[in-house]
């Protein structure tokens, strides 16, 4: 198995990348040399990881239709196409989560929209990109992470 991996020049995009575990692979990859695009929802919290680790942060929300063309748009132009795509946005709802029983149907909507549903909608408009970065030999791949929340 191999254990180290070039991210040298690596053109990664990461959804969710504001916190957490989006954060953490934001930083890691920046560090490490990758091109990173990170997409979050609150323009702020970009800003300030963009300026943190020298990434293209893009303001936008996966869980929203009009949102992903956009999204996909700004994330080919700012790393000049993409190998890798990290879908992690999450949106879990009130913390702490309350029980099934006592959760609006509103807020599992969201969360599904996030959650599962953008995932598909983004990975299709960046499909192109993906499909460009194999046919250069560069390879392309898909990483969906998900929670047991």
């Amino acid at each position: 198995m191999q254990t180290n991996i070039e991210l040298q020049g690596l053109r990664v995009a990461v959804t969710g990348g504001t916190s957490g575990l989006g954060l953490a692979l934001v930083r890691q990859l920046a560090a490490q040399g990758a091109c990173v695009a990170f997409v979050a929802r609150t323009a702020a919290n970009v800003e300030r990881i963009a300026d943190e680790t020298g990434a293209h942060g893009i303001v936008g929300d996966v869980g929203k239709k009009a949102d992903i063309y956009p999204i996909a748009l700004q994330v080919t132009a700012s790393l000049g196409g993409l190998d890798v795509l990290i879908n992690n946005a999450s949106s879990l709802g009130p913390v702490p989560l309350a029980l099934l029983a006592d959760t609006e149907c509103e807020e599992l909507e969201m969360a599904l929209a996030v959650n599962l549903v953008g995932a598909f909608p983004l990975t299709k408009a960046l499909f192109g990109a993906l499909a460009a970065s194999a046919r250069e030999g560069r390879g392309a791949l898909v990483i969906n992470i998900s929670s047991d929340a």
